[in-house]
Order: structure tokens, then C-alpha cells, then sequence
């Protein structure tokens, strides 16, 4: 039922970049700094998306392996993020071609949390990284770390009876609370497993650019929002710009976000 819930749209890596993309690039370097992997290792990157990871990792040395099932977004990440030390490719996460083994790390960034067969793909980044090998990941927070996110449905929640439906249910997944990725590692049996929130600064020009992320974007909150009557769209936005300016000339906004690092050794 959640995971039916969670309606996507993966084709336009633009949209994407405008949504959340632009986000991940802050979060890259906090992310490698405690996923501690070394120059020079063979990295794959899972659900590499636009290829923001994937860059970061072949700037810091790593060879990189980057796959996607979305050509759109795999597309994207040719075009913007080519790098030397990266091969990008498609595949099927939750079953991929690759050897026990082969890698030294799997890392992912904003992607476990969209992909229902969670613990199907966390076991497939375990098989492939050799023993001593690193698996690492980041997701946000999803009770209380998306103030940005928060502000527009909390709002539509009190009008809109579908959004109180997204709201719950996106509170509700604890496997995105803190500790909850780290419980998953260890289930899967990796070792030496920590995690830590990461606050990333998310910088919004105007309320126009605030609000075109959630009428363009790719997530669930943009599909429930466009579903509605323009009525409906028109009173929650009204209330939202209000939130947004609080009574204050339109202009730039920071919200935080945070980010769940976990991190875990494939056991010898």
C-alpha cells in the first residue's frame, strides 16, 4: 500500500535537478567524508540518478560505476556529470549484473526512500562489495528533517483530504527516522554500522522557484497537488506563499534539510 503511494515520475532529469538535484550537490561532500572510502577504489553508485554522487566520487579518485533505470535520468548525468573515472549504465537495481565482490564500495544518495524493494536492493549492495568494503547511503529524514516539503503539505493537510493521506503516510515510513537505516544494515549483516544526520541548506530564489518544485517536480507531493481542482491548488498555494514570505517581501528562503548517513562494512 505505501509504496503504491509513492508515485514518481523518472523521465526528465531537468525537472529532477530543479526539484531536489540541485540539494544533492551539497550533500555529496558531507556524505563522502563519512562514507570514508579510499582514492583509487571501484565504487558503484546505486540509483545514481543525474550523476551528482558519481561525480563527486571520480573527483575525489574513485572508478565509478553509476546505474539507473531511468534513461531520462542516466541521459542527464551524460550531459552534465561526464567525468573520465565514470561509466554510467542502465540496470535493475534490485537485480544486478555484477559479481560478488567486485566493488570495494555501493554507495546511493535520495534514492533508497523511492524504491519500494528496499531491503531487496540494500542486500544486493552487500553482495556486491568485497568483504571489508564500505555500503553507505543517505536519505532524508522523512518526520521533521524537510521543512520544505513540510511547509506545503502540512498546509494541504488541513484542506485537502488526500494530502492528510500523503502526509501520514510519509511520517509514518520509520525505516527514514533516525536509526532506522542503521537497523536495516544490520539485518542485512553489516557490521560496524553507524549513522548520522547531515543539515544541508536549501536555498530558494523567490516563491516562484519555491513553488515550481512541487508543480513540476518529480515526487509524490507534486502528483497529489496537480490532481487537485485549481480551486483546491489555488487556496493551498495562497496559504503557502503567506508561510513562505511571512510577511516579508518575496525573495530568497532557507530551509534546512536533513540527511540519515548510514554507513556499514561488509563483514570478512
Amino acid at each position: 500500500m505505501e509504496a503504491a503511494e509513492l508515485r514518481y515520475n523518472w523521465a526528465d532529469p531537468d525537472a529532477y535537478e530543479a526539484f531536489i538535484g540541485r540539494w544533492s550537490e551539497h550533500l555529496a561532500s558531507p556524505f563522502l567524508a563519512r562514507a570514508n572510502i579510499a582514492p583509487g577504489s571501484r565504487v558503484l553508485d546505486v540509483a545514481c540518478g543525474t550523476g551528482v554522487l558519481s561525480k563527486a566520487l571520480a573527483e575525489a579518485g574513485a572508478h565509478v560505476i553509476g546505474v539507473d533505470a531511468s534513461e531520462g535520468y542516466l541521459e542527464g548525468a551524460r550531459r552534465r556529470r561526464s567525468h573520465p573515472n565514470i561509466a554510467y549504465e542502465h540496470g535493475d537495481v534490485r537485480h544486478m549484473r555484477f559479481d560478488t565482490d567486485f566493488f570495494d564500495a555501493t554507495v546511493s544518495t535520495l534514492a533508497l526512500d523511492v524504491i519500494p524493494e528496499i531491503e531487496q536492493v540494500v542486500a544486493e549492495m552487500k553482495r556486491v562489495t568485497r568483504p571489508g568494503g564500505v555500503v553507505a547511503s543517505a536519505v532524508t529524514q522523512f518526520l521533521g528533517g524537510m521543512p520544505a516539503f513540510d511547509l506545503v503539505i502540512n498546509t494541504g493537510a488541513v484542506l485537502e483530504t488526500d494530502f492528510a493521506r500523503l502526509r501520514s503516510m510519509r511520517a509514518g515510513r520509520q525505516l527514514f527516522w533516525p536509526n532506522g537505516q542503521a537497523t536495516l544494515w544490520r539485518k542485512i549483516g553489516l557490521v560496524d554500522v553507524t549513522e548520522i544526520p547531515v543539515v544541508v541548506d536549501c536555498e530558494y530564489a523567490s516563491f516562484a522557484d519555491y513553488w515550481a518544485t512541487f508543480t513540476d517536480g518529480p515526487g509524490s507531493t507534486t502528483s497529489t497537488l496537480m490532481a487537485l481542482s485549481d480551486d483546491a491548488r489555488g487556496s493551498i498555494e495562497q496559504h503557502v506563499r503567506a508561510g513562505y514570505l511571512v510577511g516579508l517581501p518575496d525573495g530568497p528562503r532557507s530551509f534546512p534539510m536533513m540527511f540519515r548517513v548510514v554507513r556499514g562494512v561488509v563483514p570478512a
